[in-house]
């Protein structure tokens, strides 16, 4: 893992140096030629570009970051009367009087910053200005950080001023050189390794996270300190950090963690992205009046999505995809899933997904649309990605891992989709809310792929749910959920539309003990029949011809009780049947 996201660095060209880091600077005190203050340049959201980083140790009361540090520690600004930040400012100032022995342009930029802060500070801009803001020096139009003039007197400067130098040291770490544990060479191992920012929205630090540490004697081992207990290289292990900011930057959130994916060669067709989409909603007419950019992504997406159904792999099958989960916690960083393999495996791993998805034609929900369908069912509001981030954070990596390796999703997600289905058919009994002809049908395609996956697996390939209606279906369950609709659909046509019909008050009950309850449905079906008039008559007939053969699909017993399996079975023969009832009444009306 950590090797790939290295050659991934390496293969971009976005690792940094050693002891330097992403930063966001807000302003920049700029000086001419001649070393005169111009004045303040504002850089609207922040510059973001790669700065001194002393790491930990600028933390401490007595050191400070270089070039590009906080204003009230390079202008040492006061605070009633008083200057917090003076040990900090004086530390600063020391190193930049360094560097400015090997450069012309840090030692007038030093030398002004002297003789013109007053001048500076009674310049500081008013609009929107924080004390804490990052601020960096400009001198001649040219960012000091940018200056190669001062690298390698900063990887000398940098080490004698670690304070995490330990003064105790095992045997093997006297020794000298250890195996890096990213890239395999021989090296002097870093003690702390250097923290990455890109995680704040799922519970990383604000001051970044580190993805290797050791600061307990729980995780010791060997008589080993620190970051010697996984030996990384300075370098390897600043690279794998400039990786995971720079994917962190497109990286999706989802059910509390970041989603992070890169390819070993870089390609045209992301497939990984498909199922963040929603298709089957918008046509090319709805691109007229996007930018032409998004239009081509767009145009993009479909060929990728065309592919699909195609069989045609878009890419070099054997190009291989990285993926990972990531949160941070108390400063460090959790990886919850990690998974690769090759693009041709996972081209057919979509392409099975979106077939088992298939139900009534090609609308196929996002995974956050899904995920919508999986946490507990609410009419109260509530912001729903918070709700999803609380309750799914410990399956979601397993139904992404079931997306891209065509595997079982868990059983706890059609658990979810049947409880969302009883509690939205419960609410829909209002007149405010029942504005549909049919149950849920996100809820009905996430069931649909739980079951087929699981009976592919158990070589049951005679129960396997079909796109469309499957009328000579061998589960009873199946066509109960038919019969019922039927049941609905009589009712509706004998009485018209009203508030708590057949199915609002009956389905749960159905769905969980159909002995109990289909006597009473079938004794009410034939009282709606007999309210048909003579002019609905050919209705009378079509629907108990219908019952009757759904009957003997059913023979003369009733299950006592639904397994979680009969009970997905159930909603998805009730889903097909009405969309089929609907479908042929829209044709008649038409």
């Amino acid at each position: 893992m950590l090797e790939e996201l290295y050659k991934y660095a390496v293969d971009n060209g976005i690792t940094a140096r050693p002891g330097f880091k992403e930063k966001l600077v807000r302003y920049y005190i700029s000086f001419d030629v001649n070393g005169n203050f111009v004045g303040f340049d504002a850089v609207e959201d922040g510059k973001k570009t790669f700065c001194p980083d002393m790491g930990s140790a600028a933390q401490s009361t007595s050191k400070s970051n270089i070039i590009a540090e906080k204003a009230e520690i390079v202008l040492n600004l006061d605070k009633d009367g008083q200057f917090p930040r003076q040990v900090k400012h004086d530390f600063y100032m020391s190193a930049m009087r360094e560097i400015a022995e090997f450069s012309p342009a840090f030692a007038k930029a030093v030398k002004s910053l002297e003789e013109q802060r007053e001048a500076i500070i009674s310049n500081l801009p008013t609009k929107k200005f924080k004390s804490d803001a990052l601020i960096s020096i400009k001198f001649d139009g040219n960012p000091l950080e940018s200056n190669p003039c001062y690298f390698d007197w900063w990887e000398e400067f940098r080490a004698r001023n670690n304070e995490k130098k330990t003064a105790a040291k095992s045997k093997k770490e006297q020794s000298g050189k250890v195996r890096c544990f990213i890239t395999g060479e021989l090296t002097e191992p870093v003690r702390t390794a250097p923290k990455f920012s890109g995680l704040v929205s799922v519970g990383g630090h604000t001051s970044g996270d580190t993805i290797i540490g050791f600061d307990k004697d729980a995780y010791c081992s060997y008589g080993f300190t620190q970051a010697a207990n996984a030996a990384v290289s300075d370098e390897a292990i600043t690279a794998v950090n400039a990786a995971l900011s720079d994917l962190l930057k497109d990286g999706t959130t989802l059910s509390g963690a970041k989603n992070i994916h890169w390819y070993s060669s870089s390609v045209e067709n992301d497939i990984l992205e498909l199922p963040n989409f929603d298709f089957g909603f918008s046509s090319d007419s709805d691109d007229q009046n996007e930018p032409d950019e998004k239009q081509s992504d767009n145009a993009r997406v479909r060929e990728m999505f065309d592919s699909i159904f195609k069989g045609e792999c878009p890419e070099d099958p054997k190009n291989r995809y990285y993926m990972m989960s990531l949160s941070g916690v108390n400063g460090r960083v959790m990886v919850r899933s990690y998974d690769e393999g090759t693009y041709g495996e996972l081209f057919n791993s979509i392409k099975q997904w979106y077939e088992d998805l298939s139900l009534y034609g090609k609308r196929y929900p996002k995974i956050f649309t899904i995920y919508s369908r999986l946490v507990s069912y609410s009419t109260s509001g509530g912001k729903l990605s918070e709700r999803i981030n609380k309750e799914l954070s410990g399956i979601s990596p397993r139904i992404i891992y079931a997306i891209t390796h065509n595997t079982e999703l868990p059983d706890t997600v059609a658990a979810r989709a049947v409880n969302y289905i009883r509690h939205d058919m419960y609410n829909s009994s209002n007149d405010e809310t029942r504005r549909r002809k049919n149950i849920d049908r996100v809820s009905c395609q996430i069931l649909k792929v739980w079951l087929n996956r699981k009976y592919r697996n158990q070589n049951k390939e005679e129960f396997l749910i079909m796109e469309n209606l499957n009328p000579e279906s061998s589960s009873k369950a199946y066509q109960l959920g038919r019969m019922i609709a039927v049941y609905a659909a009589i009712q509706n046509k004998a009485l018209g539309d009203i508030n708590a019909g057949v199915v609002e008050r009956y389905f749960t009950s159905a769905c969980t003990s159909p002995a109990l309850v289909f006597g009473k449905l079938a004794m009410l079906s034939q009282h709606h029949l007999s309210k048909l008039g003579q002019e609905q008559k050919g209705s009378a007939v079509y629907y108990d011809k219908m019952l009757s053969d759904i009957a003997s699909k059913i023979g003369n017993s009733l299950p006592k009780t639904f397994t979680l399996e009969q009970q997905s079975e159930f909603a998805l023969g009730y889903y097909a049947q009405n969309e089929e009832i609907y479908k042929k009444k829209t044709v008649t009306e038409e």
